[in-house]
């Protein structure tokens, strides 16, 4: 499909809203599976594309009949993967695609490196395609820039306990998404192992995963565009199915950043239900460097509101599957909205939006579904490039119809 168009049939919304589980819970479980030699089990896991292509690709390791590996543009598969690899026998080559040998690695590999790890760049250097040599490594301790993502850490931190002397980790920035690095901690304390968050050190000592079922959660990164709809529009409430209160998702922060957007939470048996209020104030500050990934939906809400916006420690949103910063300023800038970008915020006044051309979506999931509400203003917004939205929640566009009586 080209491209689809979201016309709202109201301003007004109810209902309730099927969410995907989470995908970084998925991806983690599925990782610590596999290096725990499967006495870890993962439940259930997500239906997004970024699960099923990590699923696959290690079906794929195991098996060895293929030693070369394509992750795709899924930043968290090469990732975790590079760190895997260096410790599984066999001569490896892990690539993506055209965006994805644009995506820094140098800071993961230098760090394995130094564990002696054999990885060679077979492209350019610090980026993908690598050479991978598994074999056992020996090292104990690692310095790593960790303020382009979170992710090299959480790679190093899941292969931690089966090294023989476990590792420290230094971290030399402040990270990027730290929230992310606690959901690993999180999920690996629960199978057994001891990890010691003392930071800017995480001490992780040698020792087996023990047996256990990790559970699922739905998906609060993929809450946030409904939080926006809600937001947007002019009353109503939505019952979200699955949303934890007190979740380890990082991003479970939106309920909190979006009271001030005007959308209130409250928790119930079965999940989280979201009615409209008024916006806090008319200027808003926002530092996102521990949930970026919810940077998109307040954006695009913040301008569709008309506030004064600063959105500070944007740094990791120019490595994600675009370069979020400059595609939300490019269509921004096609509903007349001006924003100033630097290499780490995102700020603009107050100014009138009005949606008269499509959006293009940059192969970006998070940009095609922040876009998508704006619907709800009135006129019918045209979403180029719908399908990338099942990297992380397929069944957006049914939900947007089925539930919230808008027609795509």
């Amino acid at each position: 499909m080209r491209s689809i168009q979201v016309t709202a049939n109201s301003k007004n919304i109810s209902g309730e809203v099927s969410l995907p589980l989470s995908k970084s819970i998925s991806n983690r479980a599925l990782m610590i599976s596999a290096i725990s030699g499967g006495k870890v089990q993962s439940g259930k896991l997500s239906d997004a594309d970024d699960t099923v292509l990590l699923k696959n690709l290690l079906r794929q390791i195991a098996e060895k009949k293929s030693y070369t590996l394509d992750a795709k543009n899924a930043g968290t598969v090469f990732r975790f993967l590079t760190a895997y690899l260096s410790i599984t026998p066999g001569k490896w080559i892990l690539d993506g695609d055209a965006r994805m040998r644009h995506r820094p690695i140098g800071p993961l590999v230098d760090a394995l490196l130094k564990l002696g790890a054999e990885i060679i760049y077979a492209g350019h250097k610090g980026y993908p395609p690598l050479k991978i040599n598994g074999k056992p490594l020996t090292g104990k301790k690692v310095f790593v820039n960790s303020d382009t993502s979170s992710q090299f850490i959480s790679a190093l931190m899941m292969i931690a306990p089966v090294l023989p002397e476990g590792l420290i980790i230094e971290l030399m920035e402040v990270p990027a998404s730290i929230s992310y690095i606690y959901l690993t901690a999180e999920m690996m304390m629960m199978t057994g192992v001891d990890v010691e968050q003392r930071f800017p050190s995480i001490h992780i000592p040698a020792g087996a995963y023990k047996k256990c079922i990790l559970p699922a959660e739905a998906d609060w990164s993929s809450a946030a565009f409904w939080y926006e709809l809600m937001a947007l529009s002019e009353g109503g409430q939505l019952f979200l199915r699955g949303l934890k209160e007190g979740s380890f998702q990082g991003d479970s922060v939106l309920e909190r950043y979006f009271r001030s957007l005007g959308v209130e939470t409250s928790y119930q048996q079965e999940g989280a239900l979201i009615t409209k209020t008024r916006p806090l104030n008319t200027l808003i500050n926002f530092d996102l460097i521990s949930c970026p990934d919810l940077a998109p939906a307040m954006i695009v809400t913040a301008a569709a509101l008309g506030l004064e916006a600063n959105f500070i420690e944007l740094n990791s949103l120019r490595f994600k599957e675009s370069d979020r910063l400059k595609a939300i300023k490019n269509e921004l800038g096609k509903t007349g909205i001006k924003c100033t970008i630097t290499e780490d915020s995102l700020s603009f006044l107050p100014q009138k939006m009005e949606v008269t051309q499509p959006v293009d979506t940059y192969h970006d999931h998070r940009i095609a579904m922040a876009f998508a509400p704006l619907a709800i203003l009135g006129k019918s917004i045209t979403v180029n490039d719908p399908g990338v939205v099942s990297k992380s929640y397929p069944g957006f566009w049914n939900e947007l119809q089925r539930v919230l009586g808008v027609r795509c």
